[in-house]
């Protein structure tokens, strides 16, 4: 959205933000296919006959909530491996994951529990976001028994962690240290299983 940058332009862009931000409460909370097109109107501060002149669709909406967060997982995840050294990048990025976890409660919810209300394109498209910042993480997991696929349990593991963290863990350096220690403990368990089968951890 363009708008010009004085005082009225950044009420505008004010404005567009607070609606929107309604909009993804309001799937957070009834849950994206309890949301009607007339709710979602209301939500956004405009009339239901006029929506699709401000959003292509509900659907398209709601993957732009996905590929907001993914977005910006993957760009501070890149961030950290630059500026990281190996030894510190898993945890620093467990870090910054559960920070936003914290700060985009609402975004966390909907990949989580939304994915099954995605069709094509926008499936594949949100699938190919996550599966970018899941091979950044299977960098950063520098461990002999680490590949794509345990990334992707990892992911898994800190998207759905304020399910049980918050009530085991009240800070968030111990929810960082937590789930740092469960992701280690998984990594070492996995090579030493790959090491008992008598498989080439090093290819």
């Amino acid at each position: 959205m363009l708008v010009s940058q004085s005082s009225g332009g950044q009420a505008a862009i004010d404005r567009f933000l607070d609606t929107r931000s309604q909009a993804l409460s309001l799937f957070a909370s009834k849950g994206y296919r309890n949301v009607g097109m007339r709710e979602l109107a209301s939500a956004l501060g405009i009339n239901c006959g006029s929506i699709y002149n401000h959003i292509e669709s509900k659907e398209a909406l709601l993957y732009e909530f996905f590929e907001e967060l993914y977005e910006l997982l993957q760009l501070k995840a890149a961030q950290i491996q630059r500026r990281t050294a190996a030894p510190g990048r898993l945890r620093a990025i467990i870090e910054m994951h559960l920070d936003l976890q914290a700060r985009m409660p609402c975004h966390f919810q909907l990949v989580e529990r939304e994915w099954p209300s995605l069709t094509e394109p926008w499936l594949s498209q949100a699938a190919a976001l996550r599966l970018n910042y899941e091979q950044i993480v299977a960098e950063a997991l520098d461990h002999p028994a680490s590949d794509l696929s345990c990334a992707k349990s990892v992911v898994t593991l800190l998207n759905q962690a304020p399910a049980w963290l918050l009530s085991v863990a009240p800070k968030a350096m111990q929810r960082v240290d937590l789930v740092h220690g469960v992701v280690q403990l998984m990594l070492d368990q996995a090579a030493i299983k790959c090491g008992a089968s008598g498989l080439d951890l090093t290819d």
